[in-house]
């Protein structure tokens, strides 16, 4: 069976076992915490799929462990504090009675999707019989490497920024000082970063012939800025005292001068 086939069949059985287990609830924000699992799911199903990897293609993956497993570990521990996502609130009144189905489209079935696209990158990552190494391959794999740390540790210390705001301040403030003075979501610039490094990573193994890989963070980018991360989070901060203030100074996701206000 071909590796991608294993892949979309082990999204598919893990987003119906959590749709199935959030039925009784209406409650989806268990989704959030299988995001980064989910890439650990393909990642995990391929190597089966092809009996193993080479030592780059274990690099990739324990790289890929460490930012899924923090990921997971921070959006459990904020779910559980929290309860139900805002977003997910929103969508509910919307469907009404018909959240029973409707989540298992909007919510599981569709983000097992985006999954499969985003995680492109680690497919001739993990591929040891497709290496067709750029001549300055090493050179693109540290600058890769670089930016896959970089970006993880800018998510996580951006996560724990705002956990520790939240958690003094309470409900109701904007944190708007270190990172978010940078960027209104540097977490979501950090997941980004990740996996333009996985892009850059695949490109230096496998070749310019594998740039269509590149569609997962080319995706991911535009859900991030424009869908699912900037958008649908400011949704719930437009009523916090500055956030005009904020919004007026500080990019969203890119980090670029703005001319000051006089």
């Amino acid at each position: 069976m071909e590796p991608l086939l294993w892949e979309a069949l082990a999204v598919l059985m893990m987003v119906m076992l959590a749709w199935i287990r959030t039925v009784a609830s209406g409650l989806v924000t268990v989704m959030d915490v299988l995001w980064g699992l989910g890439f650990l799911v393909v990642a995990s199903a391929r190597l089966v799929a092809q009996g193993g990897t080479d030592a780059v293609g274990w690099v990739a993956y324990g790289a890929l462990l460490v930012w899924a497993l923090r990921l997971a570990t921070h959006l459990h521990l904020r779910t559980r504090s929290r309860g139900e996502d805002p977003r997910y609130v929103r969508m509910r009144e919307g469907w009404g009675e018909r959240w029973w189905w409707g989540s298992l489209v909007q919510v599981f079935l569709l983000q097992g999707l985006i999954l499969l696209v985003v995680a492109a990158p680690l497919r001739p990552l993990l591929d040891a019989d497709q290496r067709d190494a750029l001549p300055y391959a090493t050179v693109l794999m540290a600058a890769a490497g670089l930016l896959v740390g970089l970006g993880l540790l800018l998510e996580a210390v951006a996560d724990e920024s705002l956990r520790r705001f939240r958690a003094r301040e309470g409900p109701g403030h904007l944190l708007t000082t270190g990172l978010f003075a940078v960027v209104r979501h540097p977490n979501h610039l950090g997941e980004a970063m990740v996996w333009w490094g996985f892009g850059l990573a695949a490109l230096a193994v496998a070749g310019w012939s594998a740039w269509p890989v590149l569609a997962g963070p080319v995706l991911l980018t535009l859900l991030l800025r424009w869908v699912s991360g900037v958008r649908m989070s400011e949704e719930d901060l437009e009523a916090r005292p500055g956030f005009a203030e904020w919004v007026a100074s500080t990019p969203a996701l890119f980090p670029w001068p703005r001319p000051k206000r006089g």
